[in-house]
């Protein structure tokens, strides 16, 4: 099997072990330790090594994306697979991932996404265009779905990546995963930078893993703290991918969360109108 799996962690030796567990035996995986404690770094060292498994180690908490072009750096194989630790994978879902790889149009292949009960989680959306951003700060997004930012993945420009499967060859024309950001925003930059060679997003629904979204950043920040970075993120990412057009597209959409969070008093709507003013500020 050509491929290179390459599973991030960080402060989490269960759902690292049942994730690699999970992984097909004739593929190459990599654990990244992305600065965990001691204990928690011995454990899982001791695990790879008792599954012939790559162990590295960082001193230090990298971010995602540094974290997983660490991790890149130590594969050999023809494709890569970036994968979260608390993800569980089904049979056959990497397989279906490498055959959808084979076609050359295809530069990054997503899988179905499911939550530990069974519940559909893949997501997507689109772009920041000014005419997204303006139907969102308009209203008229929720009545023309189109226009909404959140998408099908059939019809995403960009999906979420908990596992993400790629040609090596592509992940180092685009320059591995952006890092820009220290955590979120980095499936939609993958995204666009994927999209900017002239290459397709595949999304396979019956490759399934099951994944529990936010864990990691679930033990770090609250549930307004995580909005507020991703929406930031989002807004950032917008500013710095698409120019000019990525700056009014940007603004407009501010315009619309601001309106919101007046409306309410919702503490998550505010922490997303709070992101998103930092994600005009920030460079």
């Amino acid at each position: 099997m050509d491929v290179s799996i390459v599973v991030l962690a960080w402060e989490d030796y269960e759902r690292t072990r049942a994730c690699v567990l999970s992984l097909p035996a004739e593929a190459e995986i990599v654990v990244v330790d992305n600065g965990s404690s001691e204990g928690i770094r011995q454990a899982l060292s001791e695990f790879c090594a008792r599954q012939g498994v790559r162990y590295v180690q960082s001193d230090s908490n990298l971010g995602y994306a540094k974290g997983m072009n660490l991790g890149v750096r130590h594969t050999t194989r023809a494709n890569v697979i970036l994968s979260n630790n608390d993800i569980i994978v089904h049979e056959g879902a990497v397989e279906r991932l490498l055959a959808a790889l084979e076609d050359s149009t295809v530069g990054a292949a997503f899988p179905g996404v499911v939550t530990p009960s069974g519940v559909p989680q893949t997501e997507g959306g689109r772009f920041l265009s000014v005419r997204v951003g303006m139907a969102h700060a308009t209203g008229l997004s929720l009545v023309v779905p189109s226009l909404r930012i959140i998408a099908e993945p059939t019809k995403a420009d960009w999906l979420t990546g908990p596992f993400v499967a790629l040609r090596r060859s592509t992940l180092d024309a685009i320059g591995g995963v952006d890092e820009t950001s220290f955590f979120y925003g980095e499936d939609m930059r993958l995204c666009w930078a994927v999209r900017q060679r002239g290459l397709r997003l595949a999304y396979l629904p019956d490759a399934v893993i099951t994944h529990e979204d936010d864990v990691t950043a679930k033990r770090r920040w609250s549930e307004e703290e995580i909005s507020q970075r991703r929406t930031r993120e989002f807004i950032r990412a917008t500013r710095q991918m698409a120019g000019r057009r990525g700056q009014v597209a940007s603004a407009a959409f501010v315009l619309g969360v601001l309106l919101r969070a007046a409306v309410g008093r919702n503490p998550v709507r505010r922490a997303i109108a709070r992101g998103a003013l930092e994600g005009l500020r920030v460079r």
